[in-house]
């Protein structure tokens, strides 16, 4: 929220103050300009984390919220999966499956940015076999309803912290996924059993850093790697939940 104080307005001596239709256009036009100031300064903090600029057709300005996801495999997906997939790059209000087009899905975002990159990494994207249509909805935002899935208090929401690092993070669907929260005691080959069931396993490495046992799986292809990322993102591995997100690493 903007604090507006009346001595922030700068009027002209010889502007006509006491025409209210004059002050209410002045007063509009100082808090669009905030607004856009609010917006702009955010950004430039955002396109810190990507290096300086954002990515090509991500303004950072962008207000609309809400996706409208096409061409699904509408026999295996589901909203949690469509979850995993586009928490990748923002935090997830809600979810709706079209039940009269169940290869369409509303996907509303936490802002307007995050919702440009959804759009910006995952447009033509392959998922469960299909190629994903990703684009802003008519819709400003999915009304609450049983069908529609809340996820707006959902502790698996990636950018409820290290919302820097998460964005430096966001990238298009890779061959290889990083994989954490997993349990001291976890085996290579217990991941890889977890994870084989979604594609070839090319190669994989189960490591320690800060502390924490970690692994990166490559798959052989981009379509694999989404596949195991969306099925079992969130799923429990010996007793933790694991968390799952791709990979900016070429190789292993």
């Amino acid at each position: 929220m903007i604090d507006l104080e009346i001595s922030q307005i700068h009027l002209c001596p010889q502007s006509n103050v006491q025409d209210p239709l004059s002050l209410v256009i002045m007063i509009l036009a100082f808090l669009v300009s905030n607004s856009l100031e609010l917006h702009m300064d955010r950004a430039a903090v955002i396109a810190a984390a990507f290096g300086g600029t954002l990515p090509p057709g991500v303004t950072g300005t962008n207000d609309r919220c809400t996706l409208i996801v096409s061409n699904l495999n509408s026999d295996k997906i589901d909203a949690d999966k469509l979850f995993n997939l586009f928490s990748i790059y923002g935090n997830i209000v809600r979810i709706k499956v079209l039940r009269n087009k169940p290869d369409h899905a509303l996907v509303q975002m936490a802002d307007g940015l995050q919702a440009e990159l959804a759009i910006h990494y995952l447009k033509g994207a392959m998922l469960l076999g299909q190629k994903l249509e990703v684009n802003f909805s008519k819709y400003p935002s999915i009304t609450p309803a049983p069908d529609a899935h809340d996820y707006s208090t959902s502790n698996l929401n990636r950018f409820n912290s290290n919302v820097a690092k998460n964005y430096r993070h966001c990238c298009a669907p890779t061959k290889i996924i990083h994989i954490s929260a997993l349990s001291p005691e976890i085996s290579e080959d217990a991941i890889l059993e977890h994870l084989g069931e979604h594609g070839t396993i090319v190669k994989s490495k189960l490591f320690e850093a800060s502390g924490k046992t970690q692994a990166l799986v490559q798959f052989e292809s981009e379509e694999e790697a989404t596949e195991a990322l969306v099925c079992k993102h969130a799923s429990k591995l010996e007793g933790s939940t694991i968390r799952i997100s791709f990979s900016q690493m070429q190789n292993i």
